[in-house]
């Protein structure tokens, strides 16, 4: 067996360089996420070779629950090859023993490790299983398989995942539908700002998406942390509509078009005129109404939260004003984001965790973009306090989940 030697609390530069540069690059396995999960303490572990080579990375978040126990988790990870079965079988070892020195009741992992993965549009079909044999293998070394989840609820992290491979000619394969919804956005008006200084406005959106879900989600203030805590790697962007503006270039193009239904035109283009100006008649009552209501002339639709490295953009959070949908500033945010991905060479962007019945209305919207359904291995569990653990798997999920309904009826 070669001669490897588990370290804690190793350098964070040549952790993320590690993540980064492996086929499990995660968010999640991230030196810095554990300044966002401020609940948790973070370990940044590491195996290396006789060589000094580091060839296996964890992120272990820890924390304390009752009876002088804590709870171990690795987010997405550990991150190696996991067909190397003397550095998985060393790995596993050091990571238990470090749950022990922490009085971990439990160590729980999630690899980013495929089971299936298939477009979308495919999802009826019959799709070749991946990495059972790792399964099994974990399950040699002591590892519970908490089995094939499908809805979010069951995971801590969700085991279904939406993911788009971007080429930079991604948008001519769109379906009509989505590139209508980017175009009509853009016709409407909306204008994209970019910042941090955007927080503020983009909470605001979050919060529209916890009343109308009844539950609740982040805060300002955790908003504000992950934007100062990731710096460049962050993103925080806001559609808004400008009313005195748009009210305006609406009547001049109802005026334009009424001018050429003037003129000598064909039958068929005068009534696509005579739609347009229909359709943009509409709007301009509409949004002359809202100009009134909301007593501001400028207000914002819809807000979006990404975090990036060189190989993955993830979009994490989404918030839409309710008044405002028919703006669909959703799909011009994720349009910005795609673009962004082809300027800085990112071939894949997460859309984030879906429920494994892929029929919900978020993964219907995400579906939209040439979406690729990801379905992981999923949890494990290394239990090393039987009966602790076996009465917080039962009571937390329960208590957290009541907390955060009462939360959102607040």
């Amino acid at each position: 067996m070669p001669d490897y030697r588990f370290v804690e609390n190793i350098d964070s530069g040549q952790f993320d360089r590690f993540v980064r540069e492996s086929d499990q690059n995660s968010l999640f396995q991230n030196s810095r996420w554990p300044l966002i999960k401020t609940n948790w303490q973070g370990i940044l572990t590491g195996v290396f070779d006789e060589e000094n080579n580091l060839c296996a990375a964890a992120l272990v978040l820890t924390r304390s629950v009752a009876a002088g126990k804590t709870m171990m988790y690795i987010p997405r990870g550990p991150v190696l090859d996991y067909r190397n079965d003397e550095l998985l079988s060393f790995t596993i070892k050091e990571l238990k023993a470090l749950a022990k020195k922490h009085h971990a009741m439990v160590l729980r992992f999630d690899p980013a490790l495929m089971y299936r993965r298939y477009a979308y549009k495919d999802r009826n079909d019959e799709h070749e299983t991946m990495n059972e044999d790792i399964i099994t293998r974990l399950q040699s070394l002591g590892a519970q398989h908490r089995g094939f989840t499908t809805n979010i609820i069951e995971s801590t992290q969700p085991r279904y995942n939406a993911e788009m491979d971007v080429e930079p000619d991604y948008f001519d394969h769109l379906e009509h539908k989505t590139a209508k919804c980017v175009r009509q956005a853009e016709h409407k008006g909306l204008k994209i700002k970019e910042g941090p200084e955007y927080v503020p406005l983009f909470s605001e959106m979050m919060h529209h998406t916890e009343v109308r879900k009844k539950v609740a989600l982040r805060n300002e203030e955790y908003f504000r942390n992950f934007m100062s805590v990731y710096g460049d790697q962050a993103i925080c962007m806001i559609t808004v509509i400008d009313f005195p503006e748009q009210i305006a270039a609406l009547e001049k193009g109802i005026a334009e078009n009424e001018e050429k239904l003037n003129g000598e035109l064909p039958k068929k283009q005068k009534n696509v005129l005579k739609q347009d100006i229909e359709r943009d008649q509409k709007e301009l009552e509409r949004l002359r109404a809202d100009y009134e209501r909301c007593g501001k002339e400028e207000d914002v639709t819809c807000g979006i939260i990404a975090w990036y490295n060189e190989g993955l953009m993830e979009l994490l959070y989404m918030g839409n004003h309710p008044d405002y949908m028919r703006f669909y500033g959703s799909y011009l945010l994720y349009k910005t984001c795609m673009d962004r991905c082809v300027e800085l060479g990112i071939k894949r962007c997460s859309f984030g965790g879906i429920e494994g019945t892929l029929d919900d209305g978020l993964t219907l919207f995400k579906s939209n973009w040439l979406m690729n359904v990801e379905e992981y291995i999923g949890e494990f569990n290394i239990v090393l306090s039987p009966l602790v653990y076996w009465a917080f798997d039962k009571v937390y999920p329960v208590l957290l989940n009541a907390a955060a309904k009462k939360r959102g009826s607040e």
